[in-house]
């Protein structure tokens, strides 16, 4: 899967903006990254990790700030990620908690992997980048390590006494005291991986808060969020290659397939699976850019047919007819 396909939940944008709200406006800060202002607040919105890059180092940059990520955190907002903050504050141990961070880590972000293992008396905590992408913000995994570190202090007031070490992958900062206070341990920067090693026993420890029901229901919501996004990730990632493709010709599912690194008859089957199919997409795809083409008075039929990958003008004909009800050069004229 190409990086452009790779998203993060739209209300992670949110503290971003309060934590740089003293030095820029927000609205241009978005038009700048290329971010809608009206699905920031909406967690069932997604942004592309490319544009949440940048909007990380715009952050940096007017701020002036190399830790801003730890600033971020303070403005997170128990709906900030969907339901995994009420899912953490249910459950019955730390342990129960990271299962479920592992299990719905993509409603967060898809551009990585969240692993959990066990190695004598600690729990390792790692966080993995997809194969193939370009590596995200370093402020974005230091805000993740520490929430997740803050997330010890929920189990228990003393919990950050029982994580014994830090790497972070990033530079050193110019100060560190901010990472000193929040880590409280070893901090090794510049290291190979992104990871937090706590106490076994610690991950264990059974938390008297916790809510069985609660921890079920808010389990049941996640599933049902990433249900629902796995089928809008699939169809995005389909849509991203046939932008690419369909200027060179007719795609086909065996093209597509190709570029996603999977098989036509697997492709075939994921979509099945999500009540779709590769020519729905392709349908809707070309319908959703030849109503734009349309409306651009310099771009001719010839032009806006080869560039939606049809063989002729006849066949886009036929097929902008059937969208619309009449031919492109009628709803040209109706739009002009």
């Amino acid at each position: 899967m190409s990086e452009s396909t790779h998203t993060t939940i739209a209300t992670w944008v949110m503290p971003i903006l309060s934590a740089i709200k003293p030095f820029c406006d927000e609205a241009q800060a978005l038009q700048q990254v290329g971010i809608e202002a009206q699905c920031i607040t909406d967690a069932n919105q997604r942004v592309s990790v490319d544009k949440m890059r940048k909007l990380w180092e715009l952050a940096e940059s007017v701020s002036g700030d190399d830790c801003i990520g730890l600033e971020v955190i303070k403005y997170i907002s128990p709906t900030s990620f969907h339901a995994l903050y009420n899912a953490h504050h249910a459950a019955s141990s730390l342990r129960e908690s990271l299962t479920l961070m592992v299990k719905f880590s993509k409603v967060i972000s898809t551009a990585v992997n969240i692993i959990v293992r066990d190695e004598g008396d600690e729990v390792v905590v790692r966080l993995d980048l997809k194969d193939g992408l370009e590596e995200p913000s370093k402020h974005a995994r230091d805000a993740f390590m520490a929430l997740m570190v803050k997330s010890l202090s929920d189990v228990s007031y003393d919990g950050v006494k029982h994580l014994r070490s830090v790497k972070l992958m990033r530079d050193k900062p110019k100060d560190t005291a901010r990472h000193d206070g929040i880590f409280h341990c070893p901090i090794e920067y510049n290291s190979d991986c992104y990871e937090a090693r706590i106490s076994k026993a610690f991950v264990d420890q059974y938390v008297p808060t916790g809510n069985a029901e609660l921890a079920r229901i808010n389990a049941e919501v996640l599933s049902d969020y990433v249900q629902r996004f796995n089928k809008s990730d699939t169809v995005a990632a389909v849509y991203n290659i046939l932008l690419k493709l369909m200027p060179q010709g007719e795609p086909s599912r065996e093209k597509v397939a190709d570029a996603l690194g999977t098989s036509s008859r697997s492709l075939h089957r994921k979509l099945k699976e999500l009540d779709t199919s590769f020519k729905t997409i392709l349908d809707d795809t070309r319908k959703h850019l030849a109503l734009q083409y349309i409306k651009e008075s310099e771009l001719s039929m010839t032009t806006i047919t080869y560039q939606l990958g049809f063989s002729d003008s006849n066949s886009f004909s036929r097929s902008f007819k059937r969208w619309t009800g009449i031919s492109p050069s009628e709803y040209r004229k109706n739009i002009h």
